[in-house]
Order: structure tokens, then C-alpha cells, then sequence
């Protein structure tokens, strides 16, 4: 059966060599390339519908999903077939000004031809701007055939049902729906009609809620592990939380729901990069599905402590954290074979435990009062806002500036 599969998918691209006339360059016709989108292929060290590996494609090149009116499979089969026309195509996206002087464009968006001179020299010293270096390598492997492969003939393809969820996945902009949502919701508890009709942010929390719950749930039988291996999937997880105490909590609604749409933000234009891999063997473990779920517990009591500063939020914040510590250090006993590593983010873990165990020890902290400008100001609330600049070094410093033991989470 896998055999067959395999005949008709080549059977497929060959019959691709069809493209339309319509177009500035030769490209794909779109009902050959809409029939190939559901196709199984090895992508990124899993098994995945052409969608994906063709929307990841034009992501990387273009900032987007698609490229005008073409659909992302047609974009990477034409690249496939046709590379000499599209090479002189501008759609890979260049952010800084200062490649564009080096290889002397003026908008924002490059041909491939552009990156070399006559000689065919690239003009860019290599790996001195590597986002760049990525997106060229990424053509030159459609451009050879190898941004995907084929299923092997051993290899038990995907079932129907799994196809047609991921597909489903990549459909929905769950990330711009969601932060959306939330700070609508946010604008409506600000109006009068809040107070009117306290029902609709009831229903529309819960809305919110059950979006973000679908989003995780989709991923996770798309990925076939918990989404909780990377940035991305982490920040899900922080909205995630934040929409349950705003469905629940008519005084934590407001500051919930600023949380889960500041995070959800954050994904969505963060640079940070949604696409769904093969979970590494380290990761693959209970100890840390329980490890980062109560970290981000966690963190998102803290971020809510910005808004409703609370002495017992605050408690079972600093439990949640600490309870994540153990976890984590249980998980590196199994994975490093040690319980600590003195790790950047493991000693960031450490120095925000002990902040924030400050205001719960001092009662001066939590009952003094400063003034300034005629106005009284509690010091409570002001430690709380300055320490969790602690819990942003945690979760964004040690990934992004640090490194160590935890960079697989960028």
C-alpha cells in the first residue's frame, strides 16, 4: 500500500510540469498543487501533509504564509520546477537596512539573484547575517529537491483523521485570533456595557478559553506530545492558564485577559518560530511535561501579580515555583545525571524564588508605605512590579542572551 502511495505521489509531480500561462513566471497551477497538499512527506524530522512543509517555506522567505495569490504549495513546487525564473522573483523578506545597502536594493523585499554579483559571489560574508544564510539555503534545498523527502516505502503514513487535523492546524491563525480576542474583550470590560451585560464576558472568556484549548489540544495530536517543548508552545500554555482564572474570576478577568493577549502578542510577532518538530529524546519524559507546566503556572500568577498585587497570589505562586524547581531538577537527574547544573536558567529559577520569598518574609514590605509627588505608595506592590523583571530574565534572558542546557527552548 505505502509502495502505491509512493508511485502516484511521483506520478503526481510530474504531472505538476502543467503551469499558467496567466502568471508573470511559470507557476504550478493551482488545482495540481491544491491536490498535492494533503500528500505525506518527511519534513523537519516528521511526517507531515505538503501544507506544512510548504507554509514553513514561505514563512521563512516571505514573513508569510502564502506569496500574493499563490497558494504556499504552489510557491515550493515552482520553485521546484522553475528555479531559474523565480530566482529573479523579489519575495525573500529582508529585514535590515544594512543588507539591503550590501546588495543594493530598496525595498523590503530581495530577489535571489540579488545576493550575488555577476560572477555569482555571494555578496554577504558568510554567517554574518545568518537569518539571511537560512532563507537561501532553504531555496537552494527546494531547488535540489531536498527541503522534503518522500515517504519512505517502509514508513506507515499518517492516518486520514491526523492529515486533516494538522491540515486544520495550519489553516486557523490561532495566535491573531486569540490576542485579538482578549484585548476586544478587554475594550468591552472598560465600557459601561460591561457592568449591563455582565453575561457576554462570561461567554465570551469562556470563548477565548475554549479557542486556546482547541489551539493546544490540535497541536498536541498534530506533534504527538505535549506542546511544551519550546518558546512558543510555553507562551500557549501561560495564555492558556490566564484564560481559565479569567473564566473563573470576575476580579482577575481584566488583568487574565491583558496576560493571555500580551502572551499570545508575543507569539504571534515575537520572531518566534511556531512550527511543530520531533521532540528530542531528552525531552521525552513525564518529569518534564510536569516541570514546565508548573513553571508556567507559575509565571502566570506572577504576571498577574503586575495588576492584582495579593499576598496569597503571591504564595501560591512562589509554591508553584518551587514545586517547579524540584520537578526540574528531578527531570536533569534522569536526563544529565544530575539534580543541578548550575544552568543559567536553573540559577534564574533559584534568584526569582528568593525575590520573591522577600515580600512573603518582610513584614515591613508588605506594610510600609513611601511617598512621593503628595501621593502614597505601597511597597509591596512596587517590589512585585521591579521583581518580575526577575521572571523575564528566567523565561526570555537565559533562552535568548545566555544559552546553556535550555537553548533548545528557542
Amino acid at each position: 500500500m505505502v509502495l502505491i502511495y509512493r508511485k502516484l505521489f511521483l506520478l503526481a509531480l510530474c504531472m505538476i510540469a502543467t503551469c499558467s500561462a496567466a502568471s508573470a513566471v511559470r507557476t504550478v497551477e493551482l488545482a495540481q498543487a491544491d491536490s498535492m497538499r494533503s500528500a505525506q512527506v518527511v519534513y523537519n524530522g516528521r511526517i507531515c501533509p505538503l501544507n506544512t512543509a510548504a507554509r514553513q517555506f514561505c514563512l521563512k522567505i516571505t514573513g508569510s504564509a502564502s506569496f500574493g495569490k499563490l497558494t504556499p504549495e504552489q510557491v515550493l513546487l515552482s520553485w521546484a520546477l522553475y528555479p531559474e525564473q523565480w530566482k529573479d522573483v523579489a519575495m525573500i523578506k529582508v529585514k535590515k537596512d544594512e543588507v539591503r545597502r550590501l546588495i543594493g536594493i530598496e525595498g523590503k523585499y530581495a530577489r535571489f539573484a540579488d545576493f550575488f554579483d555577476t560572477k555569482g559571489n555571494y555578496k554577504l560574508a558568510p554567517e554574518q547575517f545568518p537569518d539571511i544564510d537560512e532563507r537561501l539555503s532553504l531555496i537552494v534545498l527546494a531547488t535540489r529537491g531536498e527541503y522534503y523527502s518522500l515517504l519512505p516505502a517502509n514508513q506507515q503514513p499518517l492516518s486520514p483523521t491526523r492529515v486533516k487535523a494538522e491540515l486544520l492546524y495550519n489553516s486557523v491563525p490561532w495566535d491573531t485570533v486569540l490576542f485579538i480576542a482578549c484585548f476586544a474583550l478587554v475594550i468591552f470590560l472598560l465600557t459601561p456595557y460591561s457592568t449591563r451585560w455582565p453575561k457576554v464576558a462570561i461567554l465570551f472568556s469562556l470563548f477565548t478559553l475554549l479557542f486556546s484549548l482547541l489551539s493546544l489540544c490540535l497541536r498536541w495530536y498534530v506533534s504527538g506530545h505535549l506542546p511544551l517543548s519550546n518558546t512558543y508552545e510555553t507562551l500557549q500554555v501561560i495564555a492558556l492558564t490566564s484564560l481559565v482564572l479569567a473564566t473563573c474570576s470576575a476580579r482577575l478577568r481584566m488583568p487574565a485577559l491583558l496576560v493571555a493577549g500580551a502572551t499570545s502578542l508575543v507569539a504571534h510577532i515575537g520572531a518566534l518560530d511556531p512550527q511543530i518538530t520531533a521532540l528530542m529524546p531528552v525531552l521525552q519524559s513525564p518529569w518534564l511535561s510536569s516541570h514546565v507546566t508548573t513553571i508556567m503556572i507559575s509565571y502566570s500568577l506572577f504576571a498577574l501579580l503586575l495588576f492584582r498585587p495579593s499576598r496569597t497570589m503571591l504564595l501560591w505562586a512562589e509554591i508553584m515555583l518551587g514545586i517547579g524547581i524540584i520537578l526540574g531538577s528531578i527531570w536533569a537527574k534522569t536526563a544529565w545525571g544530575a539534580y543541578w547544573q548550575w544552568d543559567p536558567k536553573e540559577n534564574w529559577a533559584a534568584i526569582s524564588f528568593l525575590i520573591y520569598l522577600v515580600p512573603l518574609l518582610s513584614r515591613k514590605i508588605q506594610t510600609r508605605n513611601f511617598s512621593i509627588f503628595n501621593r502614597h505608595w505601597s511597597i509591596f506592590n512596587l517590589y512585585l512590579r521591579v521583581a518580575f523583571l526577575s521572571i523575564l530574565m528566567t523565561y526570555f534572558g537565559c533562552n535568548y542572551l545566555l544559552g546553556g542546557l535550555h537553548s533548545y527552548a528557542n
